[in-house]
């Protein structure tokens, strides 16, 4: 059974409260990598620093996005600012390849140019770092697998761990083999990873803001569900989308052979269950007909032919 508006409005609130508290951990940790930076002379401490404010812009955005979010409908807009979520998740996906491409520049110039750096100092606040991205990121990880806008800050922090991971890296390579080169090919290494996470992220960001039917969701099965109901001789026009992640709205026509209002009723009322309980659609509306030339709709395609 899927999701039911309650659980979307409680999973929200969840959400919040996990990207109030990953802003807060790197926020606090974005000021310590400053310093730590400008003490070692580490360009590659620095670097992860304006990665991190990317990141709690990120953040920002995301906690902004679920606010306007929750306005009401209006005539205007009839499902709210919902998809604002949505449009904040394709913000991310887009900074993070900003990100990448700015990983990749400066890794050009290291190897151009090394930089000499304190390698304790920067093993020391790699370590800190470490940590902190990998609570941000425990913290971040449920939520985001149930919001796309969740998923797109999710993917920041991950970025950010990926960072700690290569500045501590680079930092015990500094120290024991005094290798310069170390910076530049863990700055390409983590631009990669960037690329192919934000790439994940932009696809089911696109598969939203086209209105594709919702990847959990089989509507053959739905179909054959509705279809066994008796009184129900077949379903056509049926579209399936998400207006954002957790919120997903399903039309239909059903062709009936019952004539009475009351037993038309009742059968509505079992369609809309089985929608709503059982695959967790939560904006449902479907159409009875007597017969499929009752459509007025431009298409009269059958979900088999799909």
């Amino acid at each position: 059974m899927g999701a039911t508006a309650e659980d979307h409005r409680h999973g929200r609130a969840s959400s919040r409260r996990s990207l109030w508290v990953a802003l807060g951990l790197i926020s606090s940790y974005m000021l310590v990598e400053v310093v730590g930076g400008l003490l070692a002379n580490s360009l590659a401490l620095l670097a992860d620093a304006g990665h991190m404010l990317t990141d709690a812009g990120a953040i920002g955005l995301a906690l902004l996005a679920m606010w306007v979010s929750t306005r009401p409908a209006s005539f205007t807009r009839t499902f709210g600012f919902q998809r604002t979520e949505v449009l904040a998740a394709l913000l991310n996906a887009l900074a993070l390849w900003v990100i990448a491409a700015w990983v990749f520049v400066e890794a050009y110039q290291r190897f151009r140019s090394p930089v000499e750096v304190q390698g304790t100092v920067m093993l020391a606040v790699g370590l800190i770092g470490l940590l902190v991205n990998a609570g941000a990121a425990w913290v971040l990880r449920r939520s985001a697998r149930e919001s796309l806008n969740v998923e797109g800050a999710f993917l920041h922090v991950l970025g950010d761990l990926a960072g700690s991971m290569a500045v501590v890296v680079g930092g015990i390579l500094v120290i024991t083999l005094d290798w310069s080169s170390a910076d530049p090919i863990f700055g390409v290494l983590i631009g990669l990873l960037i690329l192919a996470s934000s790439g994940r992220l932009l696809w089911k960001v696109l598969h939203v803001l086209m209105q594709g039917t919702p990847t959990r969701l089989d509507l053959p099965e739905l179909c054959e569900s509705l279809e066994e109901l008796e009184g129900v001789t077949g379903v056509h026009d049926i579209h399936a989308w998400s207006v954002t992640t957790g919120y997903e709205v399903l039309s239909a026509h059903v062709i009936t052979d019952l004539t009475s209002s009351a037993d038309r009723q009742q059968l509505l009322h079992h369609l809309r269950e089985i929608a709503t309980d059982r695959f967790g659609i939560v904006h449902v509306t479907i159409q009875l007909e007597e017969s499929g030339e009752e459509c007025d709709e431009a298409h009269h395609m059958a979900h088999a032919a799909e």
